[in-house]
């Protein structure tokens, strides 16, 4: 079968991640030279969509790089939040560069005399020219919806631009060797993950309403992967904590509820989620567990594991936009273009047209 376009870019990001790591000098250059003696005493993250969820997934790295509070929020959130920081430092998420709120919010900002670094598809997007300074990113073409490589580029992207200014230099070389070994293992955990969809694709296929579920780190990875399932499959997908979904939501659980369960691979929440799986069958509800080790369960999708509680949300999401594609091209959906052409400009969500100049 032909591959789809959401498939062709999934497949790129091995590649990509390596050649993001390999020329990462060259990428934080700039923001190391104008912000590397900078030192904010809160790092705020605002995004909408994949780009809220790429700053939940990249937070771990930057908290320990910067030392600091490191706060994800959605536009609106940031515009009404009245956030205890005398120099803070905002990075500004779009991959289109053209939303309408993070745009309005970027030239508030920049206004009012704050530090914006947007990171962006293209410097020259409303979003970028609105900063204080763009980091484009390098992703080549996505011309498609549903993005995959420009979310794990934006994850990416952040972590490298924090690690370019950190202090603890011990730190900065140990994830920059595990980020070797995640580029490493990404052939082998993008092959595991192509196998693994296919094999269970007709188990998830009958389910009308899936549920995605991380802990601590993960989180981000959970979020996003549910979003790329409904985005590409049209069904509904709800994500919870573990800790959210075991008060209360399991009174939902039987043979129509379907878990997609990212297992963390150590601490207590690793036997908690265990034991969820296990009661969860126990009532016939189906599962899929996604595991960084081994986990003894022969249905289990085990990945290879880049050592770094941190990284994990990469090799989670991965998988998920592997599962999500294989569902999507098996129920004939073709991802490569808008369900609703006009709903952008209905909402007035995203500009449209020519590229805009900066409000004054």
């Amino acid at each position: 079968m032909k591959s789809t376009l959401l498939q062709e870019y999934i497949a790129q990001q091995p590649a990509l991640w390596r050649a993001l790591l390999d020329s990462r000098e060259e990428i934080t250059a700039e923001f190391s030279r104008r912000f590397g003696g900078f030192q904010p005493d809160r790092v705020i993250l605002v995004g909408s969509g994949s780009s809220h969820y790429a700053a939940l997934m990249a937070r771990p790295v930057l908290e320990h790089a910067w030392g600091t509070e490191v706060t994800c929020l959605v536009p609106s959130e940031a515009a009404d939040a009245r956030l205890t920081a005398a120099h803070p430092l905002y990075f500004a998420i779009s991959q289109s560069g053209v939303s309408t709120n993070t745009y309005d919010l970027v030239c508030q900002l920049t206004n009012a005399g704050r530090a914006v670094i947007a990171v962006t598809e293209q410097a020259n997007s409303p979003v970028g020219l609105a900063a204080s300074l763009s980091v484009p990113l390098r992703i080549g073409t996505e011309r498609i919806g549903a993005k995959t490589k420009g979310v794990t580029a934006t994850v990416l992207t952040l972590m490298l631009l924090a690690l370019s200014v950190c202090q603890d230099t011990s730190y900065g070389q140990r994830m920059l060797q595990a980020l070797d070994r995640l580029c490493r293992n990404a052939p082998e955990n993008l092959s595991r993950s192509r196998a693994w969809s296919h094999a269970h694709r007709n188990v998830f296929l009958p389910f009308r309403h899936l549920y995605v579920l991380g802990c601590g780190n993960s989180l981000g990875a959970a979020q996003e992967g549910a979003l790329k399932l409904l985005e590409t499959n049209y069904l509904p997908v709800s994500c919870y904590p573990l800790d959210e979904y075991i008060h209360g939501i399991q009174n939902a659980l039987d043979g129509d509820a379907c878990l997609l369960c990212l297992l963390p691979s150590q601490g207590p929440d690793r036997d908690r989620m265990l034991r969820l799986v296990n009661f969860s069958k126990s009532v016939g509800a189906c599962c899929g567990l996604i595991s960084p080790s081994d986990t003894g369960q022969p249905d289990a999708l085990h990945l290879l594991d880049a050592g770094e509680d941190a990284l994990q949300s990469l090799e989670f999401l991965l998988a998920l936009q592997t599962l999500a594609a294989e569902l999507s091209a098996a129920r004939g959906i073709d991802s490569s273009h808008r369900r609703y052409s006009d709903f952008f400009s209905i909402m007035g969500s995203k500009m449209e047209g020519d590229i805009c100049q900066p409000k004054l």
